[in-house]
């Protein structure tokens, strides 16, 4: 399935990192900074899930607020065409390690077998007008 959009993990914000059945970690984006695959549009999609199974992670602060800088890599390689920029919808299997810097200077950092990243019929893409 091809992407419709590129998720740039800085940014965005984060909501929370949490739980939501054993092995499993949510981490919820409350305004996910993207660019439409379509047409180019930069904006934010609001809200944006990954969910990560099979996961293990920790944390050197709150999981909580604006993103400066992100990665995932699957088996040691980015899925985009960069480590920063994540292609969605996603779902794929093999060894994810996902690290997150926040504005804050927290650092988290995700090892998963899968990741899956859908786009909720609740999520909103909202166009930037930033100059």
């Amino acid at each position: 399935m091809p992407a419709a959009y590129f998720l740039h993990w800085s940014d965005s914000e984060l909501a929370s990192l949490a739980e939501t059945m054993p092995g499993t970690l949510c981490l919820r984006l409350s305004a996910a900074a993207c660019r439409r695959t379509d047409d180019g549009q930069e904006g934010y999609l609001r809200p944006l899930e990954l969910l990560f199974e099979g996961a293990t992670w920790r944390g050197d602060g709150p999981a909580l607020g604006g993103v400066a800088h992100g990665t995932l890599l699957l088996d040691g390689q980015p899925l985009g065409p960069a480590a920063h920029v994540l292609p969605l919808p996603l779902d794929r299997r093999g060894l994810v390690v996902c690290h997150v810097r926040l504005i804050s200077g927290t650092v988290l950092q995700i090892e998963a077998a899968r990741v899956v990243v859908q786009i909720a019929d609740a999520a909103r893409f909202r166009e930037s007008h930033a100059c």
